[in-house]
Order: structure tokens, then C-alpha cells, then sequence
């Protein structure tokens, strides 16, 4: 099942993507921190072959997405590095089958999108409310979207993460993120994003 959200509008003209993320800091395990600092309904055309952290390839036709905007702390105290992740705007209590190439050969695999993905990983829902998914979580993700950006500071969401692998370009990985308590969060990251994507495997089997 899809849902469409009613956000704001905004338009998006240029590249996002900032050059300077290597200067991030990183724990012992190659996580780094940060928050989540606002959501916006954008318009991308990409008939205009516009390039996104250099993450996506030229497609057809304008997209309507929602555009989280991530800042990264540095060593600088008072510098942060602007990253984005674009998704759509369809929460999908379906897992979608989708085909993967792995050596040669096709697989099939179950998923859900990443505008799903991204809502569990930030904690706005948990894999068990999308089980037991009825019409007032439509709702309680439509408020998280609209009231999001009206948060004070300290109670935006901070996140630890890591870049995809294998990539010059540096992109988050939406499956190597997860939401923390606070920026000097000390447990075991691996180990709580291991539990979260079990809890997810257990709801693509069902």
C-alpha cells in the first residue's frame, strides 16, 4: 500500500552536494555523526540533468521527493558539511520485489523503499507499526513531516552513520544509519543497526 503525504512545495534548482566531506568525524568504527535538520517537499527536474551528491543517474520527467537534510559535525566546532538524502514520498507497508545483479546472475529480493527505510532507521516508526500498519500512521508520518522543521534545535533528531562503500562520491547510506540519543553516544553502532535490520527482515518475510 502507498501514501501520498501533503507537505509544502519547494523548488530545487542546483546541486546540494558539498565537496568537503572528508573532513567529518569519524569514531574508531567509521561512523560519524549528525542531525537531522529539516524535510522538504521538492520539485527535481531531471530533464535538467541535475546532479545530487553525485548519487543518481539522469532520469526523465520532474520528480516530487522529500529532501532530508543532514549536517555532519566536523573537528571544527563551528563548521557542519550539508548532505541529502532524496526519497520519494510513497510509504510502502508492502515490501516491493525488486531485481538485483549479483555475479552474474538475477535476484530477486525484498524491500522496502527508501522513504520507508529512511522513516524506521530515523525512528519516526518502527518495523512492528508497519506490520500492524492501519490509517493512523498515515497520520502520525504526515505531523512528523509537517512539524519537523518547527523543532527546536535540541530536539531535532542526531544520527550516526556511514558512507556507502566503494563510492568516490560520499553518500549516506540509509542501511548503516541509525538515530542516537546524543552526538557522544558510546554503545555499540554496528550492533544497534544489526538489530534494526533484522527487526526489518523479519517484516520483509511476512
Amino acid at each position: 500500500m502507498k501514501t501520498k503525504f501533503n507537505v509544502n512545495l519547494k523548488d530545487i534548482t542546483k546541486d546540494l552536494s558539498l565537496s568537503k566531506s572528508k573532513a567529518v568525524t569519524k569514531d574508531a568504527n567509521g561512523y560519524f555523526r549528525g542531525k537531522l535538520d529539516k524535510i522538504e517537499l521538492v520539485e527535481v527536474d531531471y530533464n535538467e540533468q541535475i546532479d545530487i551528491n553525485s548519487e543518481r543517474t539522469v532520469d526523465e520527467g520532474i520528480k516530487i521527493q522529500l529532501r532530508f537534510n543532514f549536517l555532519l559535525f566536523t573537528e571544527d566546532e563551528g563548521k557542519q558539511i550539508q548532505k541529502v538524502i532524496l526519497v520519494g514520498t510513497n510509504l510502502n507497508k508492502e515490501p516491493q520485489v525488486v531485481k538485483y545483479k549479483s555475479r552474474g546472475n538475477k535476484k530477486m529480493k525484498n524491500v522496502f523503499n527508501q522513504f520507508t527505510e529512511i522513516c524506521i532507521r530515523l525512528g519516526f516508526i518502527t518495523p512492528e507499526e508497519l506490520q500492524e500498519y492501519d490509517e493512523n500512521l498515515n497520520s502520525k508520518i504526515e505531523k512528523l513531516l509537517q512539524e519537523y522543521n518547527e523543532r527546536e534545535e535540541k530536539e531535532k533528531v542526531l544520527i550516526a552513520a556511514r558512507f556507502v562503500e566503494a563510492q568516490e562520491a560520499r553518500i549516506i547510506d540509509i542501511f548503516q544509519l541509525t538515530k542516537v540519543d546524543k552526538i557522544d553516544y558510546k554503545e555499540d553502532i554496528a550492533k544497534r543497526i544489526q538489530i534494526i535490520n533484522e527487526d526489518v527482515n523479519r517484516g520483509l518475510k511476512k
